[in-house]
């Protein structure tokens, strides 16, 4: 993968997508079908339930039109994983509300396979 960063971007783009079709593309596009995705207290396995929680995640913090999710351009990674961290925008104040890092691993595709979200406030 060429440019971490890029990816990164279109990784919290599919969180802030409105749209249900447009976000199940960019899942499909960035996940393996088996992929599984990890919070501290849950996971989700495959593309079905990656879209429960990315909608879940929307519906919460986006479409109410208070924040948005943005990458801080700092993603790095070496042999198939990927680490970056993330904000969460307060849309009026421009306060960041929320911050946490992923650590991806992706399979020979370059799709994510593990996906490890850790949430520091």
């Amino acid at each position: 993968m060429s440019d971490l960063n890029d990816f990164a971007r279109r990784y919290i783009d599919a969180w802030n997508e409105a749209e249900a079709g447009a976000r199940r593309t960019k899942i499909v596009e960035l996940f393996a079908p088996d992929a599984v995705h990890y919070t501290p207290t849950r996971e989700f396995h495959g593309h079905e339930q990656l879209e429960a929680r990315f909608l879940e995640a929307y519906e919460q913090f986006v479409k109410p039109g208070e924040h948005v999710f943005r990458a801080v351009e700092n993603a790095n990674g070496h042999h198939d994983a990927v680490r970056f961290n993330w904000e969460m925008l307060h849309l009026a104040s421009g306060e960041v509300r929320g911050v946490g890092f992923d650590f991806i691993v992706l399979d020979k595709e370059g799709r994510i396979k593990s996906d490890h979200q850790f949430i520091d406030g």
